[in-house]
């Protein structure tokens, strides 16, 4: 061995051992540090949530329901992001979970194709140079879960977002932009909002539902941070109600006073009643 070896010997070793740490680190971790794999996620999410009553089941397999009457769309997802930038609040599982804060298990097509069949308007997806914001049917997006002594909670999905500038809850509104469908050489098409851009808050061409204001989706400039104090641990079932309004969205300005009131209002019960747990065997 010659003396640079012997030299760097010592320090291989510390490295060595802080490495070995680290890996058992990440084994002992808990359940909000570790990344689950997709069938140990959806039999969580199996056993956690019944189907909601009175609801049509779209795709059984994808866990996502309709009530034509009462205007909504049911999808079960998970947590899978509290302390990230985000250009999205939810993704389709196996996309852009690294930038979202919710992945659900079904594909944004099929949600697009729930939100016609409870009778939204699709409009059109932002556009740039110049810009032009997100039009369509207003959405209301509520996240329901059960906490740790496995009572029911729920929120308007805004308050899992925080703008970047004023550390406050994101105020603005989510509109059916409606993605677009892409023609290939082969005559296939394909729904582009399917390559994750399901419920948006940074701006793409391609969103099923964006927010109807100006949100840059360059890296370096995002306006949006999820609001870690308030998100369950990574891993924890979410429901996610989808429900229409005939009200314009909002997307006005900093002054409180102007803000309408659904953004402090309590979920109304006739959203919470979609949040059916399994009652666990005695």
């Amino acid at each position: 061995m010659n003396h640079f070896q012997s030299t760097l010997r010592p320090f291989l070793t510390i490295f060595t051992i802080h490495l070995l740490s680290i890996g058992l680190a990440s084994i002992c971790r808990a359940d909000d540090d570790t990344w689950l794999n997709p069938a140990l996620l959806k039999k969580r999410i199996a056993d956690a949530f019944e189907e909601p009553k009175d609801c049509k089941s779209l795709h059984r397999e994808n866990r996502i329901w309709i009530n034509r009457d009462e205007q909504v769309v049911i999808l079960d997802g998970y947590i899978v992001q509290r302390e990230v930038p985000l250009e999205l609040f939810a993704c389709p599982a196996g996309s852009k979970e690294h930038e979202a804060v919710v992945a659900v298990l079904a594909r944004p097509q099929l949600v697009h194709a729930g939100l016609l069949a409870i009778n939204a308007k699709p409009g059109s997806p932002a556009s740039f140079e110049p810009f032009k914001p997100a039009s369509g049917t207003t959405v209301r997006i509520y996240a329901l879960w059960l906490d740790k002594e496995n009572k029911a909670q729920g929120t308007l999905a805004q308050n899992w977002i925080r703008r970047v500038d004023t550390k406050k809850s994101m105020p603005w509104d989510w509109v059916f932009a409606g993605s677009k469908i892409y023609k290939d050489e082969d005559g296939k098409e394909h729904y582009l909002g399917d390559s994750g851009e399901l419920i948006s808050v940074s701006n793409f061409s391609t969103s099923t539902l964006d927010l109807a204001v100006q949100s840059d989706q360059s890296n370096a400039n995002l306006m949006f941070e999820a609001f870690t104090d308030r998100i369950p641990k990574r891993n924890t079932p979410i429901r996610l109600v989808l429900s229409l309004t005939d009200e314009a969205p909002y997307s006005g300005d900093n002054d409180k006073s102007k803000e309408p009131k659904h953004l402090s209002e309590k979920i109304p019960e006739s959203i919470m009643k979609y949040l059916v747990t399994k009652k666990k065997e005695q």
